[in-house]
């Protein structure tokens, strides 16, 4: 007889045991898929060690539980390997996720399937340890190497390609295979026809079809393939000699997972290419302040920033000289100029909609959802409307406030898409000037096609103007544009967070990507310097007086943030909730005398209190760096909190 450690595929709370023992009349490989039974539940497993019962009588007789014998084996051929084992592992620990849905979700639909050919190497080394399991994941016994070269590539122009190209060759030319990891599909084709020059490609991505997805796995896990270009679904491809890994724009928003296991890619990529010895380079359009101070002395900037003109706009003045437009009277006679030399324009605003929100100037109350604690974004469909745009909700103008009842209701705050969109429709009209005035943000894109066709018209010859949000941003390698103006600038720093002032320079220099003869800002406050260093891109100062606060302030780099989050329908319950855990936290942290490297920020309510009916409290922990045991503190959350490690914002 057998004792069996196994990691059942389900969500089991991350302060639980993750690893359980069974019995079996035989000896397993690890790697094999057996079903075992959960509080009557029965669920697949991996079976990561066996182990004659002799050599575990003395440690069963300690335990307090009764082991219980497997219901079935599912495959007894390993459908897992050991480096998806050190990947779930891994993530597990670092983000405090469940184990076996992390190992679930990071594999394909058709990992469990026994006609995938090809069974993944198993080894008879001990994945985790063996024994009744501790609250904590362990990895793959070996040792992780830590000679792997990183280097972070700045580009500015679209150029990129051919500074990779060398690099790719000389790693496929020793037998290895790249791995190129973009934040979103949309990349995958621009690298495709950059890169894929005489090579053996594999296409990796969420949308792919199954069977796809399984003929890219073989040829990946054979070596046939030697280049892999893809999201973050292809850092789990089961690589047989990776060498060389790319993470192209490792700033993105995308990287980050917002579901369990809530994991960053970029991280996980780092991890990928220590595990594999392999070569790291990051490829981004400004380096971000982590990424500033992790990489110092290994950063590389591969050209130059292209030439072009800045202005930036004083709105306030504008109104002042009578001028109450969201284009100022410089941009709007540079946009009739550019048209007329059949040039592309872009409008970049970092607002959707029409024009903010509606407030009651009696009372200054604003329209609120009342789902959510937010004031609702005014829009254009057939009449105009107001929209939340945290729950979707949507209902007519009111005619008069909910509070007061006064009939004096205005709309204020920055103007979005549409109302830029209506400006520039009837000056165009007022001028008789027939020029295509397209516009791209998540209201008028509903699907792929959608966005396909307005990227087509945009690229057809002859002026045109594209109003856009951050979505143009993923379409920076097959655009250019001649003008680039920034409607209300202010909004990109607006944002309570840690990161927005980086934010500023982030976007900028991706605008700057579009190569633009000249770049328009405008503002209502132009005594902020950091706009004008963004516009130049001057990014170094406020890189180091900012590491210089962070530290301070116990930010990243030098602390990594951990977000719980607990929502109720009642207000008193999770503040409730809210209250008991920070003082739980707080006596865990004294009791082992972790002041130094755990830093609680008590329980507050969210920036956005109430959202989809729920209230909503978030507790912050700040844990310095090199701490790699946080499951020594979160373990002491209940089961309803939301663990986010590494958040992509405060809010």
């Amino acid at each position: 007889m057998y004792i069996l450690e196994v990691i059942p595929l389900t969500l089991l709370p991350p302060n639980m045991p993750q690893i359980l023992s069974y019995f079996f009349d035989s000896e397993l490989p690890k790697g094999s898929i057996v079903e075992v039974s959960i509080n009557k539940r029965r669920v697949k497993a991996v079976v990561i060690v066996s182990n004659l019962l002799e050599k575990q009588k003395l440690k069963l007789k300690k335990v307090d539980f009764q082991i219980k014998k497997i219901n079935k084996v599912l495959f007894e051929k390993p459908q897992v390997s050991d480096h998806q084992l050190k990947i779930a592992g891994w993530i597990a620990k670092y983000y405090y996720a469940p184990l076996g849905y992390t190992l679930k979700t990071i594999l394909p639909l058709f990992a469990f399937n026994p006609l995938r050919g090809k069974s993944p190497e198993a080894t008879a080394d001990n994945a985790f340890q063996a024994g009744r399991p501790s609250d904590e994941p362990r990895l793959l016994a070996g040792r992780t190497p830590n000679g792997t070269k990183k280097q972070l590539f700045v580009y500015k122009t679209k150029k990129l390609a051919s500074y990779l190209k060398p690099l790719i060759k000389e790693a496929v030319k020793q037998s290895k295979q790249v791995l190129v990891l973009v934040p979103e599909k949309t990349f995958i084709e621009y690298f495709l026809n950059e890169l894929a020059d005489k090579l053996k490609v594999s296409a990796i991505h969420s949308g792919l079809p199954n069977k796809e997805t399984r003929e890219s796995w073989e040829k990946i896990e054979s070596g046939e393939t030697n280049l892999v270009i893809g999201t973050r679904q292809a850092l789990t491809m089961p690589f047989k000699n990776l060498g060389l890994v790319i993470v192209d724009d490792p700033l993105h928003e995308f990287y980050k997972s917002d579901r369990v296991p809530r994991y960053n890619a970029v991280k996980l990529a780092q991890k990928i290419a220590e595990l594999n010895n392999a070569q790291l380079i990051l490829t981004s359009v400004i380096p971000g302040v982590e990424n500033y101070h992790h990489y110092s002395g290994q950063t590389t900037i591969v050209e130059p920033r292209p030439e072009f003109k800045t202005e930036i706009i004083d709105m306030a003045q504008e109104i002042k000289n009578g001028n109450w437009s969201v284009i100022s009277k410089k941009l709007g006679n540079e946009i009739f100029e550019y048209i007329k030399n059949n040039n592309k324009v872009l409008i970049f605003s970092p607002r959707r909609g029409y024009a903010g929100i509606v407030i009651c100037q009696n009372c200054g109350s604003a329209v609120k959802c009342p789902q959510c604690e937010v004031a609702m974004r005014t829009h254009r469909s057939v009449e105009m409307i107001l929209v939340c745009h945290h729950c979707g909700v949507s209902k007519p103008l009111p005619k008069n406030c909910v509070v007061c009842g006064n009939y004096n209701l205005k709309m204020v705050g920055p103007a979005g898409t549409q109302k830029i969109y209506d400006e520039i429709k009837s000056r165009f009209v007022s001028a008789n000037v027939n020029v295509p005035v397209l516009v791209l943000d998540a209201d008028v894109v509903k699907n792929e096609t959608e966005e396909d066709e307005i990227i087509k018209e945009i690229k057809k010859p002859g002026s045109a103007i594209l109003i856009a949000t951050q979505m143009v941003f993923s379409h920076r390698f097959r655009l250019n544009f001649d003008l680039i103006a920034v409607i209300n600038a202010d909004a990109l720093t607006n944002i309570p967070d840690y990161k927005s002032e980086e934010n500023l320079f982030y976007q900028v220099e991706k605008l700057v990507n579009f190569l633009p003869a000249k770049l328009i800002i405008q503002t209502y406050n132009p005594e902020n310097k950091l706009l004008e260093k963004a516009a130049k891109g001057e990014y170094e100062d406020f890189y180091e007086n900012e590491l210089k606060l962070r530290e301070a302030l116990y930010y990243p780099p030098f602390y990594k943030l951990i977000k719980l989050t607990f929502k109720h329908k009642a207000q008193d319950k999770a503040s409730y909730a809210a209250r008991i855990t920070t003082e739980k936290l707080k006596m865990a942290v004294a009791r082992t005398r972790l002041g130094e490297e755990v830093k609680i920020i008590e329980a507050t309510p969210a920036y956005i209190e109430k959202e989809r009916g729920l209230y909503i409290y978030n507790i912050f922990l700040k844990v310095r760096e090199d701490y790699d045991n946080i499951g020594q503190i979160l373990k002491y959350t209940d089961p309803g909190w939301i663990i986010d490690v590494e958040p992509r914002s405060l809010l």
